[in-house]
Order: structure tokens, then C-alpha cells, then sequence
């Protein structure tokens, strides 16, 4: 009888203990009268933000990336005859290659001692790069230097792109908790770190963009100088006529700087003589003295 009673006891206090773990499990969830969870047990919204982007997220990254990623552009500076016939040659190059121009800055002297000169600055898809580099050194008459760098940017590509999925991926949770949320001053928290949020996430695709713009292109620094041809007879700026009429021009000015001499000196003849007479005079009287 003694052992049927502590035996009862047990499995009371067993049954008591299991009904005490089911209603702190209902209590740890409360409702709301919209049957929405409670925000006391949400996390904040800064919370739900990634500080800083982890190593599982960029070596997953890396394993989406299955080539190296990497710059190519180049430097190249140019003799020609013809500044704004190569000009000319170099946009229409571009355009052929499905490229565009950057920028563009020419200067043309206001005397004959300097040279006129151009500096343009394109970008090409980089397949296209060595095949653009061989046409314009080809049109051109002489090349002065020419200069191809890379640089990888692996790195930088998977950094920016592992940043944008974290934040896109935090940007989703706080959507989420925006849709659960009731409080007035909870919503406006939210809100604000969403806007943060997307002002972040624009501003790095922005620069993904660039990223991925210099692999896919190539930037060449065009440097253009002219020199200017030798005069030909055939040339319409040489001709016999001025070059004769130059020549006598400067006869007539050399006769009239020989005749002005003349007449300089017989004007003054009489001082001349005056000079001499004294001169005379005095060596007779040295002569004498001797």
C-alpha cells in the first residue's frame, strides 16, 4: 500500500511538471489581438544589419566567380602629318569597335614655333584593344612610346558584390519585421534604417558598375602631336613671284642703306679734312721737335 502511494505521488508531480513546460512554451510566443508576434521578441532593427561582411560569405562569393577579373588599359603618344585627319580616323575607330570617347582637348599654337597637339582619352571593349593599338599605329607616322598595364581586381569585385548581398539580404529582414511590427516609433526606426539601407545598396552598385565596366572596357590615353610639312614648290604657300619681289625688296633696302653711307660721309667731308689737317699738322711738328 505504501509503495501504490508514493508511486501515485510520482506521476503526479510528473504530469504537474509537464503541464507547467506547455505553458511556459505558450507564454514564450504571446499574441497580439491581430494574432501577430509580439515585438518585445524581436530583435531591433540594427540588429537585423550586417556590420561587417564574414569569411563564409566572401569564400562563397569566390565560388561564384570563375575567372580572374582584370583591368587593361594603355598609353600610346603619336607623330602625324595631319592633326585633324587623325582625329577624325580615331573617332570613326571607335565607333567601329563599339566604343565611345571619354574626353577630348586640342590646342593649336598661335605661331609657327610651336605644334599643334591633342589629347583624347577613349574606351573600347578589351578584346578589341590590340587589334584598335596596330590601326592607329599603323595610320600613324611615327609612334613616340606605347604601353599596356593591367591590374587585378579580383578582390575588389568579390568585396563590393559580397557587401551588396549582405545588405540586400538585411534589407529583406527589415522588410519582414516592417510587415510584424505595430508600434508607431518601431516603424519609424524601421524605416529609417531601410532608407540607410538602400541608400548604402545604391551607392555600391554604383560602383560595382564601375568595377565591372573597367574589365569589360579598356581606357587608352591617345597623346597626338603634328609636325609640320617641309615647303614644296607644289606647296600653294610657297610662291616664285612673292619670293622674288621678298628679294628685291631687300636690294632696294640694302642700295638704300649704301647711298645713305655716301651721302653721309661727303656731307661731312669738311670735317673730314679737318681732321686729317690736324693730324698732319701735329706729326710735322714731332718731327720737328726731334
Amino acid at each position: 500500500m505504501y509503495k501504490l502511494i508514493l508511486k501515485y505521488i510520482f506521476i503526479s508531480i510528473l504530469i504537474i511538471s509537464i503541464m507547467s513546460c506547455d505553458d511556459n512554451e505558450d507564454n514564450y510566443y504571446p499574441e497580439t489581438r491581430d494574432g501577430a508576434i509580439s515585438t518585445m521578441q524581436m530583435s531591433s532593427p540594427k540588429s537585423l544589419i550586417a556590420q561587417e561582411i564574414s569569411q563564409s560569405e566572401f569564400n562563397e562569393s569566390v565560388k561564384n566567380i570563375t575567372e580572374r577579373k582584370v583591368s587593361k588599359n594603355a598609353q600610346i603618344d603619336l607623330v602625324v602629318k595631319s592633326l585633324n585627319k587623325t582625329i577624325t580616323y580615331i573617332h570613326d575607330s571607335v565607333k567601329n569597335h563599339e566604343g565611345y570617347i571619354v574626353n577630348s582637348t586640342s590646342y593649336t599654337p598661335n605661331t609657327d614655333y610651336d605644334n599643334k597637339w591633342a589629347r583624347i582619352s577613349v574606351r573600347i571593349p578589351s578584346d578589341s584593344l590590340d587589334n584598335f593599338l596596330n590601326n592607329l599605329t599603323n595610320h600613324a607616322d611615327e609612334t613616340i612610346r606605347q604601353s599596356i598595364y593591367t591590374q587585378d581586381i579580383t578582390e575588389q569585385y568579390i568585396d563590393v558584390k559580397a557587401k551588396i548581398e549582405s545588405l540586400e539580404s538585411s534589407e529583406q529582414r527589415l522588410v519582414k519585421l516592417l510587415d510584424r511590427t505595430n508600434s508607431v516609433s518601431e516603424i519609424v526606426e524601421v524605416e529609417k534604417e531601410l532608407s540607410r539601407l538602400r541608400s548604402e545598396i545604391d551607392s555600391l552598385k554604383s560602383r560595382f558598375n564601375l568595377i565591372q565596366n573597367s574589365v569589360v572596357t579598356s581606357l587608352i590615353e591617345i597623346y597626338l602631336e603634328e609636325i609640320p610639312n617641309p615647303i614644296s614648290i607644289n606647296d600653294p604657300s610657297w610662291n616664285t613671284r612673292d619670293i622674288a619681289l621678298d628679294a628685291i625688296k631687300a636690294l632696294s633696302s640694302f642700295g638704300q642703306l649704301l647711298i645713305r653711307i655716301i651721302v653721309f660721309l661727303f656731307v661731312f667731308t669738311p670735317v673730314w679734312i679737318l681732321i686729317a689737317g690736324v693730324i698732319y699738322g701735329a706729326s710735322r711738328i714731332r718731327k720737328r721737335s726731334k
